[in-house]
């Protein structure tokens, strides 16, 4: 959640505190879902729940909880808490549902309390699951506006700060719901090991005295203890749910014997690639495997067509540009298998894409034909995949006419029918390569009012980039009501004053919700997958170790490793079927 509406969320949800679970009214309307966090504690001495993780991996992979953090406590205490979860929920009506249904299911001696986010920062990519974590309690001295402005302008430049120079991987500070009054801060700084966290102390000085020039940041450091008074220090090390239960998907069972080497260059998913390739290890004793892991999927289908790698993990759909070189070395193109659903709304989860409005247009839902004819432009033709090349084809031709261009082609009356609909998206490859693979059969021609933004960490540091940054269309769109959006979910959710359209696969069918659950079961249409690629010669069989380590992927034990890292979803049976086949074709 962006600082800039933290006060926005304090104020609308601090009041409401009602319980030990803090429970507030949901409100009306098709705005825009805003998480809501929820904080459980096992205090020191008290009994284990035997069964938690396994109920918490459950949620997590129906989708119920968005995200699920465990953190053991690893220093000695007296007080303080064993356990540490830190549970976000897809927006209030989710919170509400569970704590009905799912909370009663918490043991007594956990302590369960509703928590609000006043500063997060997050590096990305996230490549550590070996982090060691320094947890806060403290308790605030003045009032949540004041706290918020002490977050707003002190924690969050030297988060930022940290995360930038210091080996700060993550950092959230919550502030606890109580009735009858604001409840404690929690803070969770999460380093990359336990060198950056040694380190930390020193490196935190150093930039609180270079951020002092600031005069605001300056006057919140001396008076830091006027704010807030310190509770307690734990170290904590993150641990993994178990893997979700997935009883319809195939078990892993040899075919082959794989010796030798296997080499995978690629994108990292998220740690998902070396830990399928360790899960496979276990299998296959005898394969020694090398994980060359890159920032991004560029480079992936390079080491293909260049002979230094086995298999390209990849992210974002490969380019024509990535597949041509590979088509000029051997004449066919490389084999894309899906391993994974994408997920909801975290960032770097290949998240699925949100379609969306000012919450004052009546229009709420739209279908993928639709919206070809909002994005796309007239054209003379596109790309398709012809005796394993790409050929250009007038079959893929669209007219002026089937362009979509004012509100009253989407069935819209009165004030809207004739104005024009504004279009934004994001400019970056991973989005622009998606979207034009998919709607426009790999055309470049969008509709000519298309405004492109990228994320804030891809603009150019100063006033111009600050123009293209992705939030400016989001705020723009909360005063204007005749504009649409392609945008990510994470970001949405900070803008109250806009409304995020259900999706129909095609005119005149049922539009579906952007939900976690409809995210999991691939039936809302805008998801996005991640992707293995390999060399596979038409009608020739697949090298075995290849095809040996993609039948692990794509078996139940493999599907668990993609679900357990909190990224993704496991592929549903049908789909991984279809992906299991293009390895004999």
């Amino acid at each position: 959640m962006s600082p800039s509406n933290i006060r926005r969320r304090l104020l609308t949800s601090g009041a409401a505190a009602a319980g030990a679970l803090g429970l507030v009214a949901l409100s009306a309307g098709a705005a825009a879902a805003t998480p809501a966090n929820v904080l459980v504690t096992l205090p020191v001495g008290a009994k284990p729940q035997a069964n938690l993780r396994e109920i918490l991996s459950a949620w997590r992979q129906s989708g119920e909880v968005s995200d699920a953090i465990w953190l053991n406590n690893v220093s000695p205490a007296p007080s303080g808490f064993q356990t540490l979860v830190e549970l976000e929920f897809p927006s209030e009506g989710d919170y509400q549902r569970w704590a009905r249904v799912d909370a009663p299911k918490l043991a007594p001696q956990l302590e369960v309390r509703r928590a609000d986010v006043l500063e997060a920062t997050d590096l990305y990519p996230r490549d550590s699951n070996l982090s060691t974590y320094r947890v806060e309690i403290l308790q605030p001295k003045v009032a949540a506006a004041e706290y918020e402005r002490y977050a707003k302008d002190y924690l969050v430049p030297l988060m930022g700060a940290e995360k930038a120079k210091a080996g700060l991987i993550s950092s959230r500070t919550f502030l606890e719901r109580a009735p009858g009054g604001e409840g404690r801060v929690v803070r969770v700084e999460e380093y990359r090991d336990s060198v950056a966290f040694d380190q930390a102390p020193s490196a935190e000085k150093a930039l609180r005295a270079d951020l002092s020039s600031d005069p605001t940041f300056a006057q919140f450091d001396r008076t830091q203890a006027s704010l807030q008074a310190p509770l307690l220090e734990q170290v904590a090390h993150y641990a993994e749910l178990p893997p979700p239960q997935l009883p319809d998907l195939p078990h892993y069972v040899p075919q082959y014997h794989v010796v030798g080497s296997l080499r995978i260059v690629g994108s990292e998913l998220k740690n998902a690639t070396q830990q399928l390739a360790d899960g496979f290890n276990k299998y296959q004793p005898d394969v020694v495997i090398t994980v060359s892991k890159i920032g991004s999927s560029e480079g992936a289908i390079a080491g293909l067509y260049t002979g230094i790698s086995d298999i390209a993990p990849m992210g974002d759909d490969a380019k024509i540009t990535d597949m041509m070189p590979f088509h000029d070395a051997f004449g066919y193109m490389p084999t894309e298998i899906s391993v994974a659903t994408g997920g909801y709304e975290k960032r770097g989860s290949l998240f699925a894409w949100a379609i969306v409005v000012n919450k004052d247009n009546p229009l709420n839902e739209i279908s993928v034909d639709q919206l070809k004819g909002v994005f796309g432009a007239e054209r003379s033709g596109g790309w398709e995949r012809v005796d394993n090349d790409y050929r250009f084809t007038s079959k893929y031709a669209r007219s002026k006419a089937q362009d979509i261009r004012t509100w009253g082609q989407l069935g819209l009356k009165g004030a809207f029918a004739r104005h024009e609909i504004g279009t934004f998206g994001y400019a970056a490859p991973g989005f622009a390569i998606a979207i034009e693979r998919h709607w426009f059969h790999w055309s470049h021609k969008w509709n000519p009012n298309f405004r492109e933004y990228v994320e804030t960490k891809q603009t150019s540091p100063d006033a111009a980039g600050a123009k293209v940054d992705s939030d400016e269309a989001l705020k723009a769109l909360e005063h204007d009501k005749y504009s649409m959006g392609i945008a990510a979910l994470l970001h949405v959710n900070d803008y109250p004053d806009l409304k995020v359209l259900k999706i129909a696969p095609h005119t005149g069918e049922p539009a579906v919700a952007l939900t976690p659950e409809n995210v999991a079961n691939r039936t809302y249409p805008l998801i996005r997958d991640a992707y293995f690629y390999v060399n596979k010669a038409p009608g020739r069989p697949l090298d075995p170790k290849v095809r040996e380590f993609m039948r692990f992927v794509l078996s139940r034990e493999g599907q668990e490793i993609m679900a357990r890292v909190g990224y993704y979803y496991p592929l549903n049976r049908a789909y991984l079927e279809e992906q299991l086949k293009k390895l004999d074709q």
